[in-house]
């Protein structure tokens, strides 16, 4: 029996009532079903089919960010089109989501960090964007702690936290980018297996969760813009940056996130280190192709660009306008979260100013402003909202000014488009990073931007085949993998579904300190005893000598 999708007319106290009689209900039907014999579910890949019971699934989605919901959303739609009833936690919602896709809203979760016309936002995307890696680290972990003040404060959580104390998940699916703040409700629903997933790339703590390890001379830290191979200095920082990073989360975010988790929880919460620890599976939004080689332990599968789907066509107003550019179009659009009225009126007319001297392509600029500081050339159209994926595969698409969020950067890569960059924050200045190095776009500075750059940067990648050669070279390796991202997700899931108790895969780091899994207690012992055979061999020397002068001495006497 699937769920239903949640009422919007529906209070959150009629809401919850009506979710408790349908999961009770849903139980006594599942206890039907596995008298019955096992259920036939189709599996989310191609045409194998997989043996296995629909299952419950709990979706745990905390992260305030509109980019990590548009990543883990066609996930959630796969396991509820191959019969899976699932119930997602989430601050964003999807009200065209499958049948049995059930959202309870976090609803307090963007009031939180952004303010809800009252309140002053207390994430200030801007200030964040020159930050020094420290900073940086320490707004990263702040960031987390604001998302999970919003999540233990919304309604949405305590709706859950009412489902009958009985009930069970077959699996629970986590965003773990911010950490563990929701993972108490595995203590709830009696510890299902746990797959743990990431839009954020490979974070830079995942060895604490599974294991392995994370080798600051060759990985670089989100703050740092290294080469490859890094030389002396570089290496040297990374690690230094790698230090604070584990130790600020160690020694700070866990003991705070912990304290502001446990008031959202009716119940002695367990230690959240050894909860997130239970990962099986990780899945993380990474590929070989776009991101630097890591030893990773066999339960942490690469399924970057799994968001990225089949484009749709454009709409007939979209699809004229990019057709009838003389040279071809440009694409303008910065994420989900950075807002157009963050550039200043006077940012906004350099971009209008620069396109207006490029009449022979035509700009789409994804523009959320009340409206523009001057009127527009006709080489541009504006819209608030424009279908980023769709657009990037036309193919007289010519290049793409984007803020190098990672999604962003993998849809550019997939569909061959080169990038301009104006990063913010976060991730996004490495991404453009390696972009730079590959040869496939350049960079814009924020803080010194005029119309003179904005138009120099763009000449340089529309007028130069080199940056459509390097990108395309990059898609061809981007694409080239024995089955699609998503497919694979969908599989490793159902695999914990069919292994949920199944370890071997986990590395047996997980539960060292850092001391014994490095093998520096190893290194020690070999060096202590190196030292006392050198010093048993100088002693020994000594006395040999010592005797042999006496000896010398007493003839000579």
């Amino acid at each position: 029996m699937t769920q239903p999708k949640q009422a919007a007319a529906k209070s959150p106290v009629q809401l919850s009532r009506h979710l408790h009689d349908q999961f009770v209900e849903r139980v006594h039907v599942k206890k039907m079903k596995l008298a019955l014999g096992t259920v036939v579910c189709a599996a989310a890949f191609g045409t194998l089919i997989t043996q296995i019971q629909c299952a419950n699934i709990l979706v745990l989605m905390s992260v305030v960010s509109q980019s990590h919901f548009i990543w883990i959303r066609p996930i959630v739609n796969r396991l509820g089109e191959g019969g899976h009833n699932v119930t997602v936690l989430s601050v964003n919602v999807d009200p065209r989501s499958p049948k049995n896709v059930t959202y309870i809203h976090l609803e307090n979760s963007y009031n939180t960090l952004y303010g809800n016309g009252t309140a002053t936002a207390r994430n200030d995307i801007l200030k964040r964007s020159n930050e020094m890696p420290p900073a940086a680290t320490i707004s990263f972990y702040q960031f987390g702690l604001l998302g999970c003040e919003g999540a233990v404060t919304s309604q949405g959580l305590q709706q859950l936290l009412r489902y009958p104390s009985d009930f069970r998940f077959d699996l629970v699916v986590y965003d773990f980018t911010c950490g563990p703040c929701l993972l108490g409700l595995l203590h709830k629903f009696h510890y299902p297996p746990l797959v743990s997933v990431t839009g954020f790339g490979v974070p830079q703590f995942t060895e604490r969760l599974v294991g392995g390890h994370k080798a600051a001379s060759y990985i670089p830290h989100f703050t740092q813009l290294t080469d490859n191979p890094m030389p002396f200095g570089q290496r040297f920082l990374n690690t230094l940056v790698h230090l604070f990073d584990a130790v600020y989360r160690w020694a700070v975010f866990m003991p705070r996130l912990t304290q502001i988790a446990q008031r959202g929880f009716d119940y002695q919460l367990p230690d959240l280190t050894e909860l997130e620890q239970r990962t099986l599976i990780m899945l993380t939004n990474s590929n070989p192709a776009l991101d630097p080689p890591e030893s990773l332990p066999p339960n942490v599968i690469p399924v970057g660009g799994l968001q990225i789907v089949e484009p749709k066509p454009l709409a007939p107003e979209l699809a004229t306008f990019i057709a009838n550019a003389p040279k071809g179009a440009i694409l303008f659009a910065m994420g989900t979260n950075f807002r157009s009225k963050m550039f200043t009126r006077e940012r906004q007319a350099m971009f209008l100013e620069a396109f207006a001297l490029l009449p022979e392509y035509h700009v789409l600029w994804k523009f959320d402003d009340d409206q523009l500081p001057r009127q527009a050339s006709p080489n541009v159209l504006v819209r608030p909202w424009l279908p980023q994926n769709d657009i990037l595969a036309q193919p007289r698409l010519r290049a793409f000014i984007t803020h190098c969020g990672l999604m962003s950067t993998q849809e550019a890569t997939y569909h061959a488009v080169p990038m301009i960059g104006i990063p913010i924050y976060v991730d996004q200045h490495l991404n453009l990073h390696r972009t730079v190095q590959a040869g496939a776009g350049v960079k814009l500075d924020l803080a010194t931007l005029t119309t003179a750059s904005v138009l120099s940067a763009l000449r340089v990648v529309l007028e130069n085949d080199s940056y459509r050669q390097a990108i395309e070279k990059r898609s061809a390796l981007f694409r080239d993998q024995p089955d699609k991202p998503l497919d694979r997700a969908i599989w490793w899931m159902e695999w914990a579904l069919r292994h949920p108790q199944e370890d071997r895969l986990r590395s047996s780091t997980v539960g060292m300190n850092r001391i014994i899994a490095d093998g520096y207690d190893v290194a020690g012992c070999l060096f202590a005893i190196l030292a006392s055979l050198l010093m048993f061999i100088r002693i020994v020397c000594v006395k040999v000598c010592y005797r042999s002068s006496k000896k010398r001495k007493e003839k000579q006497g």
